[in-house]
């Protein structure tokens, strides 16, 4: 008789989704659990932004999930709204030119 091998709970997407929520809390959790001056917060909430990405890359990667799929499309978005992000806070940084008519 054939010995069953046992099956990867992580194969299927649902397993794999409730470990992203479970990740995203505990990183959570412990970037706000104490007191932090407001820099820290976005800087805390930029970090939450790319472990999310990350995550969901690997989700699309893992389940070859297609362009059909919610989950591609919220990679994509994900990634627009990063450099839009990213475009924002370089420009804010720049020193400020004033002109003078």
């Amino acid at each position: 008789m054939m010995k069953q091998t046992p099956k990867n709970r992580l194969s299927q997407p649902s397993e794999f989704i409730k470990m992203m929520v479970i990740i995203l809390v505990f990183v959570s959790v412990f970037l706000f659990s104490k007191k932090i001056s407001e820099e820290q917060i976005i800087v805390n909430l930029i970090v939450l932004l790319i472990l999310f990405f990350i995550l969901q890359l690997v989700f699309v990667v893992m389940y070859k999930k297609g362009v059909r799929s919610g989950a591609f499309w919220l990679l994509i978005l994900i990634i627009l709204a990063g450099l839009a992000a990213g475009i924002t806070i370089w420009y804010m940084l720049q020193p400020q030119q004033i002109i003078i008519h």
